[in-house]
């Protein structure tokens, strides 16, 4: 087709630069030629039988956009992406100021439907839907190993699915940090992911027996035996994924639930409770709260500590500190659960770390036995993704958490029961 040809040169001129000027990554020029390819088709099944790009005037803009939210009925969070791409594709053509801004096409629409919430309205961590993570590593490995491995990943140091599949966890781990390399991130962005517990080196240290050197964790060929392009890699996770029940409809996550996970566990490790986990923003002091949040922000690959809502819920807008004594009451609660249990007792292996663990509670003025300590360690050690982790970082917000998970299992419980 003649607007295909057109369509690629200008991609093929300017496609593999962002707008700021840096490298835009295969999946940008992919995902943008997609947008523009799908525009296309649509203002022609439309009557507008538009064979270069460059002759796109205001009226299709307007048409198309109102073609997605009234007939085509796409959510405003895809009509904001794609229009942006759009807008990118017709700055190439040298006409920047072509697409405006989405509300100018939707005037006549309520502003209310036109809002995008970023912020979670429940947690997304595989761990809060109850997922066990050793089980489900097992489960991941006899269906395809690879997988399993990237799983692994993404929970330890909250990778994205692309980046994930692009990762050498030989070349990327620097013992104290695992590195993210330019062209590797989202928008090419690197980091350094910060590799402080026990849990991510044991992880890591698997990972790395199990890959081989100087290659990319994704798969290296199809099934078909020919050399797997990033697109063919993404399409086969997400296809495993769905096969294995990793969705929305399925166990009730997906694989950026991962994610959201490590940013619950980043926090933990940093001193906070996440809101997702029953944490509030009284706990510390507003600015200290803000610069925590910042470095776990900053290991997700973000900027911005507001981003932080989309993955473990808003703390809301309370203003005083928490009472001195919430924590107290918290381990409490989960501890008269475990009162009325039956609990294994103390693993030998695991004496010295759980005696270690309830010396340091009891200066918290917290008592409990050592098989009640094994207990909530060992719940803490699961949603990490190992089952046993040295105690080092913030032992009682991890012993807390724990005991806010026993406390919220047991209320659902009684729920259903009732």
């Amino acid at each position: 087709m003649k607007w295909e040809q057109k369509v690629n040169q200008v991609l093929a001129v300017h496609g593999a630069k962002r707008m700021n000027g840096n490298k835009a990554s295969e999946r940008t020029q992919t995902l943008t030629r997609a947008v523009i390819y799908a525009s296309m088709r649509r203002w022609h099944a439309l009557g507008y039988k538009i064979e270069d790009p460059h002759n796109l005037k205001d009226r299709h803009i307007d048409l198309l956009v109102r073609d997605w939210w009234f007939t085509q009925k796409k959510k405003f969070k895809t009509i904001q992406n794609d229009l942006s791409r759009l807008r990118c594709f017709c700055k190439m053509m040298g006409k920047p100021c072509l697409v405006k801004k989405v509300h100018d096409y939707l005037h006549d629409v309520d502003p209310k439907f036109l809002i995008v919430h970023s912020a979670a309205t429940k947690p997304k961590s595989w761990d809060a839907a109850g997922l066990d993570m050793l089980s489900i590593f097992e489960k991941v490995d006899a269906r395809d190993r690879q997988l399993g491995l990237m799983l692994r990943i993404e929970l330890a140091f909250g990778l994205r699915r692309e980046e994930v599949l692009k990762c050498d966890v030989h070349a990327q781990d620097y013992g104290r940090y695992f590195a993210i390399y330019p062209g590797q991130g989202k928008g090419g962005r690197e980091r350094d992911i910060p590799s402080m517990t026990d849990a991510q080196r044991q992880i890591l240290d698997y990972v790395k027996s199990k890959a081989k050197m100087n290659c990319p964790l994704g798969w290296e060929f199809t099934k078909g035996g020919k050399v797997a392009t990033l697109e063919q890699n993404l399409t086969r996770y997400d296809n495993l994924m769905a096969a294995l029940g990793f969705t929305k409809n399925g166990y009730g996550v997906t694989g950026h639930g991962l994610r959201a996970q490590f940013a619950e566990n980043h926090a933990l490790i940093n001193g906070i409770i996440p809101p997702s986990m029953g944490g509030a923003r009284g706990q510390m002091d507003r600015e200290e709260l803000k610069s925590r949040l910042q470095k776990i922000s900053e290991a997700l690959g973000h900027h911005r500590i507001s981003v932080m809502n989309a993955y473990f819920c808003s703390f809301g807008k309370q203003s005083s500190l928490d009472a001195a004594d919430l924590y107290l009451k918290n381990i409490d609660a989960g501890l008269a659960v475990l009162a009325g249990q039956e609990l294994p007792l103390v693993n030998d292996e695991w004496r010295e770390d759980c005696i270690h663990i309830r010396n340091t509670l009891e200066q918290l003025y917290v008592e409990a036995t050592l098989p009640q300590v094994q207990e909530l360690w060992r719940i803490y050690c699961l949603r990490n993704g190992v089952k046993w982790m040295k105690p080092e970082l913030e032992i009682g917000i991890a012993i807390q958490s724990s005991a806010l998970t026993l406390t919220k299992t047991a209320l659902k419980s009684n729920e259903k029961a009732a």
